[in-house]
């Protein structure tokens, strides 16, 4: 009997953490690049499975989940508040795919995932002149 409560917590523990990254299997452990103009300007992205978020820019302690749609949420220092987007759960690492559903301005963005970590990443956007 006790054999069985430790098997049942234990797959309890292995089915929550997959809800959690469910429709980010693709993103968790990969490299997640971004790129936002024809220059090849971008950066890349890391989600972890615990819903954690950094990027090669340099945020850290940002938060991310997934529900329909992929939210990032700054940390609370940041002064910005969560974006909310599509997110492809059917590309594989090595695909890519183009949206604008991460713009207010109808921008698209081409969003690409690389196996593991680890990469050396794009050059960072320009920032906009003032």
């Amino acid at each position: 009997m006790k054999k069985f409560i430790l098997t049942a917590a234990a797959l309890g523990l292995m089915t929550s953490g997959a809800a959690f990254a469910n429709g980010m299997d693709n993103a968790v452990g990969n490299t997640v690049r971004i790129i936002v103009n024809d220059a090849g300007e971008g950066f890349d992205v890391y989600f972890d499975a615990g819903g954690v978020y950094s990027d090669s820019l340099g945020r850290t302690g940002a938060t991310w989940a997934f529900d329909e749609q992929l939210c990032i949420t700054p940390p609370p220092d940041a002064g910005a508040e969560t974006s909310c987007g599509p997110w492809n759960e059917d590309l594989d690492a090595g695909g890519s795919w183009q949206t604008d559903g991460w713009s207010d301005d109808g921008t698209m963005i081409t969003i690409s995932i690389l196996e593991g970590r680890g990469h050396e990443a794009p050059t960072p956007p320009t920032p906009p002149a003032e």
